[in-house]
């Protein structure tokens, strides 16, 4: 709509805020379901961010009583008056009995494509019907670019999770709501603040995705360091936080992957995908 469509809208002073929750509140439920993994997210006034690992080959190895779980969890039946766990039952029992509605089932929640239509569909009814209008609420179909390194990923990570600290809607990274990096602060134990960076939220079996190289405790620091950096221009950073500060530009020109070519290679061949264009230099 070319509008602010999660945030106030200088047009008709109208606050819309409120819809980043259902956002993330139906990303933390999806990526439960989908064969994904979410590292990072942030939700704007008028866009969002995910990283997020994909395997779209994971769901051929669940059983179809796993596929029915997931399914019925992701989309569950509309329930008005009656026992709503006697529903979900019902409609898994149905579901399994239906090899081909299963077959369908199990080719969605292994799909990225698909993963985000789901995200994205029911917000845009939801909008719609709280703004008495139809027609498109998100302009185009998502971008993606394949993040081939752990460098890459980390730079990702660090561009979405400084969305807001960028974007003038906070000072810290602590100030910043509708976004990961809340969640990782809260993550404040010793022994969380020594692991290692592990997804948010996750439809994977553990492990599938080695975890991030980087403790939390860095990449905060890392995090209020780039902020630092940012905050005062006429103060030269340090190396290593000059060089994220690159990295994470560098992320702005959105191309499709961000790695070297063997990198491309061995991940289009894992996941059964033909390389089309050779990746940009990170």
């Amino acid at each position: 709509r070319r509008a602010w469509l999660c945030g106030r809208d200088k047009r008709s002073g109208k606050d819309y805020s409120h819809r980043r929750r259902w956002l993330v509140d139906r990303l933390l439920l999806l990526a439960q379901c989908f064969s994904v993994e979410i590292y990072a997210y942030a939700v704007m006034s008028n866009h969002f961010h995910i990283v997020l690992h994909y395997d779209p080959n994971a769901c051929l190895a669940w059983s179809d009583e796993e596929v029915a779980r997931r399914w019925i969890e992701a989309f569950p039946p509309r329930v008005r008056d009656g026992d709503v766990d006697a529903a979900r039952n019902a409609a898994r029992e149905q579901l399994l009995r239906d090899p081909v509605r299963l077959s369908r089932a199990r080719r969605t929640l292994g799909s990225l494509s698909h993963f985000m239509k789901h995200l994205k569909q029911p917000i845009a009814r939801r909008a719609n019907l709280e703004d008495g209008c139809d027609g498109h609420f998100f302009e185009q179909r998502f971008y993606s670019g394949a993040l081939l390194s752990e460098k890459a990923m980390l730079a990702a990570m660090a561009y979405v999770d400084l969305n807001p600290v960028r974007a003038k809607l906070a000072q810290r990274i602590e100030e910043c709501r509708d976004a990961s990096v809340i969640t990782r602060l809260r993550e404040n134990s010793a022994a969380a603040l020594a692991a290692y960076l592990r997804p948010i939220a996750s439809g994977l079996p553990q492990p599938v995705a080695p975890c991030l190289a980087v403790t939390l405790a860095d990449y905060l620091d890392l995090l209020r360091a780039m902020v630092t950096a940012q905050a005062t221009p006429a103060i030269k950073p340090t190396d290593p936080v000059a060089q994220w500060i690159a990295c994470t530009t560098a992320l702005r020109k959105r191309q499709r992957a961000y790695g070297s070519i063997d990198s491309l290679r061995q991940w289009t061949n894992q996941r059964g995908f033909q390389l089309r264009e050779a990746p940009l230099p990170n």
